[in-house]
């Protein structure tokens, strides 16, 4: 009995092994054109929120600047007491002096390329009586930064 059921066994295993297979090229296809289909519908939606935290960390550097401006002129003019602000309006804003308040307000940048890097543009410091900007690189299409308002050009002066 124990040398029927080893026959037997043996059999099937080799009946098991021979029908082995691998995958047809028709269900190849189907495999492939459903990934495909998933790449397809998830990948707009991806790029779409790359772009939205693009404009996010645009808006949060922006302010960080403005912020930093505000910080160093307080700091400026609590330093010189009596007279006003140590320097006009005017005077454009450098990023080293900028670079030890923008630590404050969570950017550790090194140098003014790290501020603009991964935005799609170059940050404008202008004055220190103006606004912070954003220019966009040629070509760079991201509907979040008109969504969000993030200023694209230097404001222009009050009259």
């Amino acid at each position: 009995m124990l040398e029927e059921y080893n026959v037997i066994k043996d059999r099937h295993l080799k009946k098991c092994k021979t029908q082995q297979r691998g995958l047809t090229l028709v269900e190849l296809l189907v495999v492939l054109t459903i990934i495909a289909t998933l790449a397809a519908i998830i990948y707009p939606a991806i790029i779409d929120s790359m772009k939205k935290s693009q404009a996010a960390m645009i808006a949060d550097r922006l302010d960080a600047i403005q912020k930093a401006k505000i910080q160093y002129q307080l700091d400026a003019e609590a330093a010189v007491s009596p007279s006003s602000t140590p320097f006009p309006d005017s005077h454009s804003v450098d990023f080293p002096t900028l670079q030890k308040y923008l630590l404050r307000f969570g950017q550790q940048l090194q140098s003014q390329g790290d501020l603009d890097q991964g935005t799609g543009g170059t940050f404008q410091l202008d004055t220190w009586g103006g606004s912070p900007w954003f220019k966009p690189d040629d070509g760079t299409n991201n509907p979040y930064i008109a969504k969000y308002k993030i200023p694209t050009s230097a404001p222009s002066p009050a009259p």
